[in-house]
């Protein structure tokens, strides 16, 4: 039996996406497939960094258990924001899903390169990108061991 992200509090997601359809749609998913997720959306990659840095928040938050990253955002794309991520101690080891439209080789290996957890490109249909979410969420916030809950820094 492994330890989730459910195990101690309702799991917390970083959504990191500019499109408002697209943020709309995950929230719908998310809620569609009844996972009790703390779901907080940001649309750049600035903010994206600050929130997980905690600037701006209570004492007592936490890191998110998983960030959800698009690659395509303005001023600090996903690879720059993934970049500082992984290559920040207090941050590196929160898992971050690339969730793109991109399905470029490219952008594949290049996020690969960057540290991603896992690299999934946006579904067409409403009814696979539910499946989608259904699935990151059972893998990362139910399946997978998680690093134990820690303070923002």
């Amino acid at each position: 039996m492994t330890a989730s992200a459910t195990d101690t509090c309702s799991p917390r997601v970083l959504l990191v996406e500019d499109n408002p359809a697209d943020a709309r749609l995950a929230k719908e998913a998310f809620s569609e497939i009844g996972a009790r997720v703390s779901l907080t959306v940001v649309q750049n990659g600035s903010d994206a960094l600050a929130t997980l840095r905690g600037e701006g928040q209570q004492e007592d938050d936490v890191a998110p258990h998983l960030v959800l990253l698009d690659i395509n955002l303005p001023g600090r794309n996903g690879g720059d924001v993934l970049r500082e991520i992984k290559s920040d101690d207090s941050l590196r080891r929160i898992p971050v899903v690339i969730l793109t439209t991109s399905d470029e080789s490219k952008d594949v290996e290049r996020m690969y390169d960057n540290h991603a957890n896992a690299y999934v490109t946006k579904p067409d249909s409403v009814s696979e990108y539910i499946t989608v979410i259904d699935h990151l969420q059972s893998f990362w916030l139910s399946t997978a061991t998680l690093p134990r809950k820690r303070r923002v820094q």
